[in-house]
């Protein structure tokens, strides 16, 4: 397939089937680019799926001259971008929260080696390659890139490890506070 060759025009000339043509030659090498910069095979293709039902609803009314090929890439490689930006979001609020709560949870009151032997045990309880994760992010402030290098992981995993981390210290922390509650009611 070449870009001077595929183009909108051409799509439009017999839409269904040059469309049919076009996702049975792009699908697999938009899966493995979705795929690759991703590292997670549902959602590479959900990306795929949806830049595929993009172009079949506004690829008639698109300009006749824009490139297919270059089209399908850029749009794939854009929605997962947008989704990488989306989940570094998700995991500064997830770090806010707990930071939040854990204020709730060790008062400023509190002895400051207290707070801290209370976090270790809740870190120490962590699988260790979440701990190592969240250590690596967290506490030495790298990006979701660098820690995956350091480990050598994919950037996906290094996300998953995180969520996981801080549902699991937002539970145990909910539990003290319930415990805490019912002590001093």
């Amino acid at each position: 397939m070449s870009d001077e060759l595929y183009t909108v025009e051409w799509l439009n000339e017999d839409y269904s089937e040059h469309f049919e043509g076009l996702y049975k030659f792009m699908y697999k090498r938009l899966y493995l680019f979705a795929r690759n910069f991703l590292m997670d095979e549902a959602l590479a293709d959900d990306v795929v799926q949806e830049v595929f039902m993009g172009l079949w609803n506004k690829g008639k009314s698109m300009p006749e001259n824009i490139p297919l090929e270059r089209y399908l890439f850029t749009s794939v490689r854009n929605l997962c971008v947008d989704h990488h930006r989306k989940l570094n979001i998700i995991d500064k609020y997830q770090k806010h929260l707990v930071e939040s709560e854990a204020m709730v949870y060790f008062p400023y009151g509190e002895e400051e080696s207290e707070r801290e032997r209370k976090v270790k045990k809740l870190l120490a309880e962590l699988p260790d390659m979440q701990r190592q994760v969240l250590e690596l992010s967290v506490v030495e402030g790298l990006k979701y890139k660098e820690v995956a290098e350091r480990l050598n992981i994919a950037e996906g995993t290094v996300h998953t490890h995180i969520k996981r981390a801080y549902k699991y210290i937002k539970t145990h922390l909910a539990f003290l506070l319930l415990f805490l509650y019912m002590i001093f009611k």
